[in-house]
């Protein structure tokens, strides 16, 4: 293979896990980290303000989350491992379809409401960075392992914003629509944590 098409496949990888692990900075907990929102009376923000900071955090995560399966492209070798990612990209695209039609029809949920500081948007890049480097350059149970936890992360928060999204809506079909992501997102964490306690000893 000639220089140039080596250099064309290593932008291929880097491209498909960038794309795959920009949800990966979840592991900052930005949930422990986020700013007041705009306050709805002196004690604090209002619900609508925590619900619609909890869902652009949640559909940021989810438009990452839904690409995760292309990781598959260049990581074929992992079967067992390729029906949790499908899973998770699934349940991600549809549960993001799902925020987008609710905004459509209740035009006070903002779903561009992210509020990041600029220390958690840096803290979340090199965590990014970081996780890119150890699935690029790791194989086999490793490279399982490396997924793996990365998606616990990324589930478990999203889990956790669906409900406080749920908690803050003042539609009761919303809070039930938030629920059912909680709900699925939790399932897909645990199986996540499954999968990990299966994976044979080093």
């Amino acid at each position: 293979m000639g220089k140039n098409a080596t250099r064309g496949v290593n932008l291929l990888v880097k491209c498909v896990l960038i794309s795959c692990l920009a949800a990966v900075s979840i592991c900052a907990r930005a949930n422990a980290q986020e700013p007041a929102a705009s306050t709805g009376s002196d004690s604090g923000p209002s619900k609508i303000d925590v619900r619609n900071n909890a869902a652009s955090l949640l559909n940021d995560l989810l438009g990452d989350e839904k690409n995760l399966s292309k990781i598959l492209i260049i990581k074929r070798h992992y079967p067992r491992l390729a029906v949790l990612v499908k899973a998770i990209s699934k349940t991600s695209g549809e549960g993001q379809d799902e925020l987008e039609k609710m905004a459509a029809n209740d035009k006070t949920l903002n779903l561009h409401a992210l509020q990041l500081p600029p220390g958690e948007t840096a803290t979340r890049a090199a965590i990014q960075k970081t996780k890119e480097h150890e699935i690029l350059f790791s194989t086999g149970r490793k490279f399982e392992i490396n997924l793996l936890l990365s998606q616990t992360d990324a589930l478990d928060y999203g889990s956790h914003l669906a409900k406080i999204a749920a908690e803050n809506s003042t539609s009761p079909e919303e809070a039930k629509t938030f629920h059912s992501l909680d709900v699925a997102l939790n399932a897909l964490f645990q199986r996540a944590v499954v999968r990990i306690r299966s994976l044979p000893a080093k």
